[in-house]
């Protein structure tokens, strides 16, 4: 860094040009394109949500955005300073990873089923290889404080930006939230919580014949949509990830009381054949708890 510039002079520097930068070729881009509605959703997804500059399938860079998104939200006085201090464990953490993915992807047996959700993601969505995406961590791995401080600042213009731009509903129906139901000025708790949301699009999935291990990512859109909740990639992911695993996602014990408030769910509405695959899941989770 800069001789007296501390991280957060770094970060707000480096964040009011990011923001100004990539705010000013939307919205040029947006001016001369003939269908405003098709661009505008097109340049905030290239520029915002997947910006090349930003490692979205990286290990390293959910662990990093994650630190810093965690502090900001407890209100700490240095959330930049207290996640610089976390490099080294992120680092670490990262690189076992790197090396038992290398061990997974030299094997001779098909064990990509084995391998970090995100790299799941990333061969699923965007054809990257097993190779490319360890050259990516490994790189990460090596920044500098100041580069690490650089990416932060990209996320979170990327992010402010995307949430700026994004749809805004009119007239008087409000959208539903990620944490419950907006109906006026009151607002009132979901009655399922995000881990049963996906384990009833789940089931669904699997009542309708889709083929949800082949199609993970367009479940989790379809889902992201359905559900209201605010486009990030930390959100996307999170989806992802709980759609890839449904059943072992959360603990034994956490995973058999969402399945018997879901079976409850489908029981109202009279559906037989879902509670008949639930009641399966349940006889197995149970025998893992015994």
């Amino acid at each position: 860094m800069e001789a007296n510039q501390s991280p957060e002079e770094l970060f707000q520097k480096a964040y009011t040009r990011f923001y100004q930068s990539l705010k000013r070729r939307y919205l040029l881009n947006l001016e001369k394109a003939t269908d405003k509605s098709y661009a505008s959703e097109y340049f905030r997804r290239t520029l915002f949500l997947e910006n090349e500059n930003i490692p979205c399938y990286s290990v390293f860079y959910h662990s990093l955005v994650s630190t810093f998104r965690h502090h900001q939200k407890l209100g700490e006085m240095n959330p930049l300073e207290l996640t610089l201090s976390n490099l080294s464990p992120i680092q670490e953490m990262t690189s076992n990873i790197i090396e038992q993915t290398f061990i997974i992807n030299a094997s001779v047996a098909e064990r990509l089923y084995q391998l970090n959700w995100l790299y799941l993601q990333a061969i699923e969505e965007s054809n990257k290889s097993v190779l490319e995406l360890i050259d990516t961590e490994r790189r990460l791995v090596k920044y500098s404080d100041e580069k690490v401080v650089l990416l932060l600042a990209l996320d979170r213009a990327t992010q402010e930006l995307s949430e700026e731009f994004s749809d805004k509903q009119d007239g008087t129906e409000q959208p539903i939230s990620s944490e419950g139901f907006a109906i006026g000025q009151q607002s009132y708790e979901a009655k399922f919580t995000r881990s049963q949301q996906v384990l009833i699009a789940y089931y669904i999935s699997q009542l309708i014949g889709t083929k949800h291990k082949k199609n993970v990512s367009k479940c989790a859109d379809a889902l992201h949509s359905f559900l209201g909740i605010s486009y990030s990639q930390i959100t996307h992911s999170e989806l992802y990830k709980k759609l890839l695993h449904p059943l072992t996602f959360s603990s034994e014990k956490a995973t058999l009381q969402n399945l018997l408030i879901v079976r409850s769910f489908f029981e109202n509405i009279g559906s037989v054949s879902a509670t008949s695959l639930i009641d399966s899941d349940i006889e197995t989770v149970k025998k893992g708890l015994e």
